[in-house]
């Protein structure tokens, strides 16, 4: 079974019907129906920020997500370090400044052990580089 890993944008879009991106998000949700879902957990943690929590219509989607059986959280512990390193450095350098939550996820993205699939987002350039490398697909 493919695995599909959603950012905290699609997350956000999927489950807020008042989000701009919510139209163009529904048109791919079939991706977390059908396939295996991969939640890194700084991707949960951003997603319940304050606003999103007190949306509680928003808040039960997404609870709702969380509970179907093809779902694994990924643990950020063994690249919590590197990705507050590379967000500094690439932010201090204006290479490409990236939050740590992007760095995190470019990290599990190219980590051998971690079979992805699909990467959701609507910030590709972040991650266009890296999923062509690795033949991950942008959706």
């Amino acid at each position: 079974m493919p695995y599909v890993l959603p950012d905290t944008g699609v997350w956000y879009a999927l489950c807020d019907s008042k989000d701009s991106y919510h139209l163009k998000v529904q048109e791919k949700a079939d991706y977390l129906e059908r396939h295996h879902v991969v939640l890194p957990w700084p991707v949960v943690y951003e997603t319940l920020c304050t606003r999103f929590v007190r949306n509680t219509r928003a808040l039960d989607r997404f609870w709702r997500y969380l509970e179907r059986p093809r779902i694994t959280y990924l643990d950020d512990s063994p690249y919590a370090r590197s990705a507050f390193e590379l967000s500094l450095k690439s932010s201090l350098g204006r290479s490409r400044p990236l939050s740590m939550v992007d760095c995190a996820i470019r990290l599990m993205l190219d980590d051998v052990n971690v079979k992805i699939d699909y990467f959701m987002t609507f910030n590709p350039g972040d991650f266009a580089d890296l999923c062509q490398r690795k033949r991950i697909a942008l959706v």
